[in-house]
């Protein structure tokens, strides 16, 4: 279950930067923004669906 809070998390951070990116006049501002969502995008791809050994759902 702390794997599907964390992946909802994740996944609201990653729509809010490209949103911000997406509404940013100024370049490096825009820039932050992008790799923000691509480092979130990373973690997010790291988290497993399955519960760690030796736990059960």
């Amino acid at each position: 279950m702390a794997g599907s809070g964390r992946r909802a998390f994740l996944t609201r951070r990653i729509d809010r930067c490209y949103l911000i990116a997406a509404g940013a006049r100024v370049p490096e501002k825009r820039q932050v923004h992008l790799e923000l969502a691509r480092r979130y995008r990373k973690i997010l791809g790291g988290i497993s669906d399955h519960a760690p050994s030796g736990q059960a759902r």
